[in-house]
């Protein structure tokens, strides 16, 4: 931890080490900030609330983190370093899959190329509703 975060640029603490160790761990790659406060309290690492945000604004500087504003909640971050991929959202349940395509991408790049633009990058998120919950509303509506 102390490597990446020297490599980074950033100063050695041990929230800092607490809190990256925990974002390396942790299965699920979109967290909001109050996530991430929970669950180092529940690991017994404990740190504020205000410095868990703190510190999460210095690691998406240093290029650690990304962070990542989908329709209608709170900022999520995920680990820097990831494929490029975007992302399918459910608007019912909150559902969130990460995919990437090829023709997509391939796609971008040709109607930049076509405009006179050059990529540095790109997001998309589509909007939706995932199967399970479209069921749902299909059968509420006696469809």
């Amino acid at each position: 931890m102390q490597a990446v975060l020297k490599d980074s640029g950033l100063k050695v603490t041990t929230q800092r080490c607490k809190l990256l160790e925990f974002l390396i761990q942790v299965d699920e790659q979109h967290l909001t900030v109050e996530n991430i406060y929970q669950g180092l309290n529940a690991q017994g690492k404990s740190i504020g609330l205000n410095t868990v945000y703190r510190i999460m604004a210095h690691f998406e500087q240093a290029g650690l983190v990304v962070r990542r504003q989908f329709e209608s909640e709170n900022a999520v971050y995920e680990l820097s370093g990831k494929p490029r991929h975007d992302h399918l959202i459910c608007l019912t349940c909150g559902k969130l899959i990460e995919f990437a395509d090829p023709l997509i991408d391939l796609r971008l790049w040709l109607a930049a190329e076509r405009y006179g633009m050059s990529v540095d990058h790109h997001s998309l998120n589509i909007y939706g509703h995932c199967f399970d919950c479209k069921k749902k509303l299909e059968s509420k509506s006696g469809r």
